[in-house]
C-alpha cells in the first residue's frame, strides 16, 4: 500500500502534537512494509527536496513558488500549493492508496476542492482526514477574535475537509462532542482511533524529586495554564507549600491583552515567581526537558479543551503520576485513580482534592501506578495495535466513501421549492451576452465563446438598445459569421437584458458573459461536467483573472452563508447554470439600478436552496476598463444597494444574523474587501493598505523569528 502524508509541521522545523503524530505514524506504516511519503512546507528552501528517513520518503516544497503567493493568503496558498505538489507527484508516479491529511489549517481544502469538482488528475483519490486541532475551535478557546479574517476563512477551510474526506479518523470522542455544535458531522461517520506511539520496552522507574510538580506545554489558554495558576495561587494562599515549576516556550500571543503569553503570566503573578511559588522556565532544549520530566512526580495536564494530546502518553510511558483535566481525550485513556487521575474545571475543588490525594499516596502505591500508566500506553498505543485497526479502515475506504451525487456543501440548503420540469432536453449550453455600444469590444468575445472546447452551444447577443451604426454593423458581421441570434429591445439596463436572454434561451444549460469580457476555452466545459455530477449543485462559477487597465487575480469561492452575505464569493457575472434553475430562482432585480443585480441572484437561489461552487483556476477573463460601470461604483451606490439586498432577504439574513454581526465587527462593512484569505479592518483604513497588511502578516506567521520580533515591536508600541 502506498500512502501519502500530508502536514504543515514535521521534525526537526517542528514539534508539538501534529508534529509527533506524523513522525509516529511515518514510522508505523513504513515498519509494516508500507510504502510512505511524507509531504510537508518548508520556506526556507527554493526547489523541492526529496530525501529518504528511516525507511520512509520525505518531501519539502516552498509554498511560495506557485503564482497564488501573490493574491491568496498564508493557509490558502498553503493549501493550494499542497494540492499542486501532490498534482506534481501524481503525474510523475501514479496514484497513491492513500492520501492522509490534518484538518488543521484546511491544508486539503483545494486538494479536495479539485477530487470534488472532478478534475483528472484528482478525482480518484482516497483522502483519510485524521483530526488534530482544528483552529476553529481551538482559537475560540484561546479567546482569539475567530471572526476576524482569515480565521474564520480558515475555519470554513478545515470545516470543508471535514465535510468532504472519504474517511475521518478522530483520536477522541471528545473532540467529535465538540465540534457536533459548530460544524454539521449528523451525516458522517467518524472512526476513533488512538495516536500511534512508540514507548521502550521495558518499563524502567527513574528516580523521581518527591511532590515535584511539573505543567510542560504551549503556553495558550487552551491548554488550560491560566486555570492551573488561578488553583495553585489559591492553595498557596491556604498553605500549600509545594512550587509548580511550567515549561513552556513564549511566541504565544495572548490576543486579549496584545502580548505574549508569558509576558502577560509574569506580569500577573509577579508576587508568586518572586517567592520561588511559580517558577517559569520558558522553552527549554529536548535533551533538558527529558530531564524535568524524568525528575518530576507529578505532570499536571490541565487543558480546557484538547483532542488528545501526545503529553499523555508521552509521560504516562515514563511512568508518571498524571494529574489531568477531564476536558479532552485524556479522559479517555487515563483510568482515574488506577493509571492516573482526573479533575474537572466545572469543579475547581476536584483539582485542590486529587492533588492533595496523590501527595498523599506512599511510594509503593505510586509506583504501582506508574506501572499500570506504562503498560497501557505500552499496549494500547503500540504500533502494531494502531496499524492493525488503521490499515482495515483503509482498506473498506471505498465502501465509506462519500456519496457521489451530492457535493459537500459546509451548510447545505434546502430546497424551498422544487423546480418544474425540464423545459430543455440534450446538452446544449446557451451563452447569453448583454449588449450595449460594446462594438469595440464583443468580437473578442463572441471569439473566445465559439472557441471553447464545449462545442453543443448558442449564442445569443440581447442588443439592450444600441445606439451608433457601428455597433449594429458590428452585430450584423458577427451574427452572419457566427450564427448568432441577436435579440433586439429597447434600452432598459443590464437585468432585464440578462433576463430578456434567458427566457429565450433554447439550452439545458445557460451562460452569461459580458461583451468586454472573454473566457479560456475550458471554462464551459469543465463547468458543464461538475453540474452533471452532482444533483445537488446547480451553477458554477471559477477565478478572475483581470486584463485591460489593470491585471492580476480575483480568487473566488464557493458561495455559502454566512460570509456571502456579507461580501460576494463568486463570479456571479459569468457563471454556468442549469437554466431552469436561472428561470426558477436566479432572475436579476432590475431595482438594483446601480449593479450588483448578479450578486443579488446567487444570494435568491441559495436562500431557495439552489447551491454553487467555484473552480479554483482563473477561467474568467475580467477586463478592467477606465470607463466601466465598476469604476463609478460609489460607496453610496453600495450602502443602497447592500440595503435592498438585506430588506429583499430578511429572513435568510435573519438565520445567520449573529454571524452575520460578528463578521462585520470584526472586519468592518463587507464592501471593503473581497478576498477571506487576508487580514482586513486594519490600520490605515484602506484597500490596498490592508491588502498589503494582510500578505506581510501572512509572512510573518510563517517564519519563527519574524513572529517573535512582530510580538516584541507590538509590545514596544503599547
Amino acid at each position: 500500500m502506498i500512502i501519502w502524508l500530508l502536514t504543515s509541521e514535521f521534525p526537526p522545523d517542528f514539534g508539538g502534537g501534529i508534529s509527533t503524530y506524523c513522525l509516529e505514524t511515518a514510522q508505523m506504516f513504513s515498519s509494516f512494509g508500507l510504502k510512505v511519503t511524507v509531504i510537508t512546507q518548508d520556506f526556507g528552501i527554493s526547489e523541492t527536496i526529496h530525501t529518504q528517513q528511516n525507511g520512509y520518503r520525505i518531501i519539502r516544497f516552498n509554498p511560495n513558488k506557485y503564482y497564488t503567493s501573490s493574491f491568496l493568503g498564508y493557509e490558502a496558498n498553503l493549501s493550494y500549493a499542497f494540492a499542486q505538489v501532490v498534482k506534481e507527484l501524481v503525474i510523475k508516479e501514479g496514484n497513491p492508496d492513500i492520501i492522509e491529511s490534518q484538518e488543521y489549517m484546511g491544508i486539503a481544502y483545494y486538494l479536495l476542492q479539485y477530487k470534488w469538482l472532478q478534475y483528472p488528475v484528482f478525482k480518484d483519490f482516497k483522502v483519510v482526514l485524521t483530526l488534530h486541532a482544528p483552529s476553529f475551535l481551538y482559537l475560540e478557546y484561546n479567546k482569539v477574535p475567530t471572526y476576524q479574517l482569515p480565521y474564520f476563512w480558515v475555519g470554513e477551510m478545515e470545516r470543508f475537509c471535514i465535510r468532504s474526506a472519504d474517511m475521518i479518523i478522530s483520536p477522541s470522542q471528545y473532540l467529535i462532542n465538540e465540534l457536533e455544535s459548530r460544524v454539521k458531522i449528523d451525516d458522517l461517520k467518524i472512526h476513533i482511533l488512538k495516536n500511534p506511539y512508540k514507548t521502550k520496552e521495558q518499563y524502567n522507574k527513574l528516580k523521581i524529586t518527591k511532590n515535584k510538580l511539573l505543567f510542560f506545554g504551549k503556553l495558550i489558554p487552551q491548554k488550560g495554564c491560566l486555570e492551573l495558576i488561578s488553583y495553585f495561587k489559591q492553595l498557596w494562599k491556604e498553605g500549600f507549600k509545594y512550587p509548580l515549576t511550567m515549561i513552556g516556550g513564549g511566541n504565544h500571543l495572548y490576543h486579549p491583552e496584545g502580548i505574549d503569553m508569558i509576558d502577560y503570566i509574569q506580569k500577573t503573578s509577579e508576587h508568586e515567581i518572586k517567592s520561588g511559588k511559580l517558577i517559569l522556565l520558558g522553552a527549554v532544549p529536548p535533551e533538558k526537558l527529558d530531564k524535568y520530566i524524568a525528575d518530576a512526580n507529578i505532570i499536571i495536564i490541565p487543558s480546557v479543551v484538547d483532542n488528545l494530546p501526545y503529553t499523555v502518553p508521552e509521560v504516562m510511558a515514563r511512568g508518571k503520576i498524571v494529574l489531568a483535566s477531564i476536558h479532552g481525550g485524556q479522559s479517555e485513556i487515563i483510568e482515574n485513580g488506577v493509571d492516573g487521575f482526573l479533575f474537572d474545571h466545572n469543579n475547581p475543588k476536584t483539582f485542590k482534592d486529587q492533588l492533595q490525594q496523590i501527595i498523599s499516596l506512599p511510594d509503593e502505591r505510586i509506583k504501582e501506578i506508574g506501572e499500570k500508566a506504562f503498560s497501557k500506553i505500552q499496549k494500547e498505543f503500540a504500533y502494531k495495535n494502531i496499524y492493525d485497526q488503521k490499515i482495515r479502515l483503509f482498506e473498506n475506504i471505498a465502501l465509506t466513501g462519500k456519496s457521489t451525487k451530492s457535493f459537500p456543501f459546509i451548510r447545505p440548503q434546502n430546497i424551498l421549492t422544487s423546480l418544474p420540469e425540464p423545459q430543455s432536453e440534450g446538452e446544449l449550453l446557451s451563452v447569453v451576452v448583454p449588449f450595449f455600444n460594446m462594438g469595440k469590444y464583443i468580437a473578442e468575445t463572441i471569439a473566445s465563446i465559439v472557441n471553447s472546447t464545449y462545442k453543443k452551444l448558442e449564442i445569443i447577443v440581447v442588443n439592450d438598445g444600441s445606439t451608433g451604426n457601428e455597433n449594429l454593423e458590428i452585430l450584423g458581421i458577427l451574427a452572419k459569421k457566427y450564427g448568432i441570434r441577436v435579440i433586439n429591445k429597447t434600452n432598459e439596463g443590464l437585468s432585464l437584458a440578462r433576463n430578456e436572454g434567458a427566457r429565450h434561451a433554447e439550452g439545458k444549460y445557460l451562460a452569461f458573459l459580458d461583451p468586454d469580457d472573454t473566457i479560456e476555452s475550458h471554462y464551459f466545459e469543465t463547468a458543464i461536467r461538475v453540474l452533471k455530477s452532482y444533483d445537488n449543485l446547480y451553477f458554477v462559477g471559477c477565478w478572475a483573472k483581470y486584463f485591460g487597465d489593470s491585471t492580476g487575480y480575483w480568487p473566488t469561492f464557493n458561495p455559502e452563508p454566512p460570509y456571502l452575505l456579507v461580501h460576494n464569493m463568486i463570479n456571479s457575472s459569468a457563471l454556468v447554470y442549469k437554466k431552469d434553475t436561472f428561470l426558477k430562482a436566479g432572475l436579476n432585480d432590475p431595482k438594483m439600478v446601480f449593479g450588483m443585480e448578479d450578486y443579488e441572484s446567487v444570494i435568491s437561489m441559495i436562500e431557495k436552496g439552489y447551491q454553487g461552487v467555484a473552480l479554483p483556476e482563473p477561467l474568467w477573463n475580467y477586463r478592467v476598463r477606465k470607463d466601466s460601470m465598476a469604476r463609478a461604483f460609489t460607496k453610496s451606490k453600495q450602502l443602497y444597494l447592500y440595503r435592498l439586498i438585506a430588506e429583499k432577504h430578511k429572513a435568510f439574513y435573519s438565520i445567520f444574523a449573529a454571524d452575520i454581526t460578528n463578521i462585520l465587527n470584526a472586519n468592518g462593512p463587507g464592501f471593503n474587501y473581497d478576498n477571506p484569505t487576508f487580514f482586513y479592518n486594519l490600520p490605515g483604513n484602506s484597500f490596498i493598505t490592508n491588502k498589503l497588511m494582510g500578505r506581510a502578516i501572512s509572512i510573518v506567521k510563517s517564519n519563527k523569528r519574524l513572529r517573535k520580533l512582530a510580538i516584541k515591536i507590538k509590545k514596544s508600541l503599547k
